[in-house]
């Protein structure tokens, strides 16, 4: 009696269906619009709190799910939540989201949220691009934190200052000396203020003033001291380092540098760098017209590239003769302001080699 052989099926994979979930993130709700492929498009709000979160969660249900929600004032915490419940979470500019004529005379939060779920259909099942935002470690934003706010109570001092020039100007009192805020200034400056020959309104606002600019200066003082301690820490002292040794790269500036970037080794060329600090200009071309080439983009962080035009200041003037010389002789064949960005490209990309030096030698991945 023979034997039958038997020919054994191979079940097919079970194909895993994405979730796609849009949102539209504000301070009191989240406004969630999903759909999985072969089903219909849901909708629900929440309250943007912990409670309504795992409403969410309860109604998306379990499985593979995507989001996405724009970029905001509210940070990343949205994003360190839903990864740890096994979203994958994209994080998109607002800028990058393209929306028609009709699109936007029609805003809603539901709207908004299918824009985003739109999106990410298109990129998960078509492989279309999909703007993200880089979502820095926890650690990188706390940090941050110190040196944006040492940057803005400088500007906040900058603007006392001003108001000052603006109150002597407009009640014609000429200062003896230049205004150079030094000692003997501020020193001439408080005895205006207790001048008892002045009226005593003058005197009051100019106190008022005084008073302010000296607070500003001591707290920036005591921040000062806390940047020196942050860039002594292991993930920040050799990178600092080694970008404070660039003529005209002060502490304030490598430490801006290096938090704005976060992770260094991200970008891929000096060209990638620069379109992300905002210092390519931007281009123009449309059918018969060639490629034009207009303002620089100023795309990124204002702060970065505030602090880099004052380094680049300071680097030409503080530099060798070469550098010098290439950059006048930049400024006569185009604009000042031309060349001035063109030193503070070619001195963030020479920032930029030198901390991703630092990360080849130690082989660490980038991220501070």
């Amino acid at each position: 009696m023979c034997a039958k052989s038997f020919t054994f099926r191979k079940e097919p994979a079970v194909e895993k269906k994405m979730t796609y979930v849009g949102l539209d993130v504000h301070d009191e709700t989240i406004v969630a619009v999903w759909q999985k492929r072969g089903f219909r498009e849901r909708t629900i709000t929440v309250a943007n709190d912990g409670e309504g979160l795992e409403g969410l969660l309860k109604a998306v249900g379990a499985g593979d799910v995507s989001a996405a929600y724009e970029a905001s004032g509210a940070g990343f915490s949205l994003y360190d939540k839903l990864k740890k419940k096994g979203w994958d979470v994209i994080v998109v500019p607002p800028t990058a989201i393209p929306k028609s004529a009709k699109e936007r005379k029609r805003k809603t939060d539901v709207e908004d949220a299918r824009s985003l779920m739109k999106m990410l259909m298109a990129h998960g099942e078509c492989d279309a691009k999909m703007p993200s935002v880089w979502v820095p470690s926890v650690k990188v934003r706390q940090d941050r934190e110190l040196v944006r706010h040492r940057l803005r109570l400088a500007e906040d001092r900058a603007r006392i200052k001003t108001q000052i020039k603006c109150l002597l100007k407009i009640h014609d009192v000429v200062s003896p000396g230049k205004a150079d805020w030094s000692g003997r200034h501020v020193a001439w400056l408080r005895g205006l203020a207790g001048e008892e020959g002045r009226a005593w309104t003058f005197r009051r606002v100019l106190g008022s003033h005084l008073a302010l600019l000296e607070v500003y200066g001591a707290e920036i003082a005591d921040l000062d001291k806390a940047l020196m301690k942050l860039s002594e820490e292991e993930a920040y002292a050799e990178q600092t380092e080694a970008v404070t040794k660039i003529r005209g790269v002060g502490l304030i500036t490598a430490l801006t540098f290096l938090l704005e970037l976060g992770d260094v080794k991200r970008f891929k060329n000096r060209r990638a760098l620069a379109s992300y600090l905002g210092l390519t200009p931007a281009s123009y071309e449309s059918g018969k017209a060639d490629d034009r080439k207009g303002h620089i983009t100023k795309q990124g962080s204002g702060r970065l590239r505030k602090v880099l035009n004052q380094a680049a200041v300071a680097h030409v003037r503080t530099n060798d003769r070469p550098v010098w010389e290439w950059y006048e002789n930049l400024k006569e064949r185009r604009k000042g302001k031309i060349a001035l960005v063109a030193v503070m490209r070619k001195l963030a990309t020479l920032m930029w080699h030198r901390a991703c030096d630092v990360v080849t030698e130690t082989g660490s991945d980038g991220r501070p």
